[in-house]
């Protein structure tokens, strides 16, 4: 029998989600400026790297 995770959210999940939602309003906010446009990208990449590896 397969047991699935509870519906809450737990606070690794909400740190990596909100990273991911802070770069991604980052880069639409930032687009104009290159390195902040890379750098709203790097912090989306690295917040689903981390957080697809737990």
């Amino acid at each position: 029998m397969v047991k699935f995770h509870n519906y809450l959210m737990t606070p690794i999940h909400f740190t990596f989600s909100s990273a991911f939602i802070l770069g991604l309003t980052g880069l639409a906010f930032h687009r104009t400026h290159l390195l902040s446009a890379l750098l709203c990208l790097e912090g989306i990449i690295l917040s689903l790297f981390i957080a697809l590896s737990l």
